[in-house]
């Protein structure tokens, strides 16, 4: 791994995924599985009542036929994010949905590339990848399948991670005025806010947030 990878558990060692999101020819698919053509979209209000440290879920993909979810968690407990995809992949609600990404609760699931980018940061997907395989119960023959992924930051206390956990780098006040003034005349389309503003304020640990 690259050594500023900060999510691997080891510096310079870590895991890594491959994902195949092709389309599938017939002789592929494995028909004991349970893959509805088009997932209903989760109730969040309903599984916010039953898990309280869930904050937000973000089920947008679903509307373009990705089967995956982004999910806001407040993390209290060791284990906290494999018993949560445990429970969840337990409901109705979530049967046919192939993959559960799970956030910190400071993460905005609304603003799906920041979330995004957020989530991948955080994960080796060697330590943080907990795979559901069951029998449905109603129906015989049948399994349920589906990924959760923990994309959460790592401590010493809920995860056992020995390395220290970074702050998101972000521009000081004067490079971000720098920048906006020369927007114009840069020719490179709309004006788009930096993106420190959006984590500036935001402090993981004891260190403030670096700026430079």
């Amino acid at each position: 791994m690259d050594v500023l990878d900060h999510s691997c558990s080891k510096m310079g060692f870590g895991g890594k995924v491959c994902i195949d999101g092709t389309r599938k020819h017939e002789e592929e698919i494995d028909g004991s599985y349970y893959l509805p053509a088009t997932p209903g979209k989760p109730d969040e209000a309903a599984i916010r009542s039953q898990f309280p440290e869930i904050k937000a879920i973000n089920s947008s993909l679903l509307d373009q036929d990705i089967s995956c979810i982004l999910v806001a968690v407040e993390k209290n407990r060791i284990n906290h994010i494999r018993e949560l995809n445990e429970a969840l992949y337990q409901l109705p609600a979530l049967a046919g949905i192939k993959m559960v990404l799970y956030v910190e609760h400071t993460v905005d699931v609304s603003d799906l590339p920041s979330a995004l980018w957020r989530f991948c940061n955080n994960l080796d997907p060697r330590r943080d990848s907990f795979v559901i395989d069951r029998p449905i119960a109603d129906q015989p023959g049948k399994r349920l399948a589906g990924i959760g992924m923990d994309g959460t930051l790592k401590t010493r206390l809920l995860d056992n991670f020995e390395r220290d956990w970074p702050n998101i780098i972000v521009a000081d006040d004067a490079t971000i005025r720098k920048v906006d003034d020369k927007w114009a005349e840069l020719g490179i389309g709309p004006f788009v806010a930096s993106p420190s503003l959006k984590y500036k304020h935001q402090i993981y640990g004891e260190e403030a947030v670096v700026q430079q």
